[in-house]
């Protein structure tokens, strides 16, 4: 993933979080016009570069990602 496009997902991400507190899959594919796929492999990338905290929910048929919030880097990154 590009860092542009990174930047952008959390951009996204940060205005859905201060609307609703947490942020899922569902938002940013919608939001962002990704697919879930994608917006599944944003939340990894971005719980593994420390960008924001990432909340796994075990599920009976795998695991759901619920962003809680971005990191102190993760908004330096948006704030640049």
């Amino acid at each position: 993933m590009e860092q542009k496009e990174l930047k952008r997902l959390l951009q996204i991400t940060q205005e859905i979080y201060e609307k609703k507190n947490e942020v899922d899959a569902t938002d940013i594919y919608k939001a962002a016009g990704i697919t879930a796929a994608e917006a599944n492999a944003f939340i990894l990338k971005a719980e593994e570069e420390n960008l924001a905290d990432v909340v796994e929910i075990d599920m009976c048929c795998g695991a759901d990602y619920v962003i809680k919030g971005l990191t102190k880097k993760g908004l330096a990154l948006i704030a640049e």
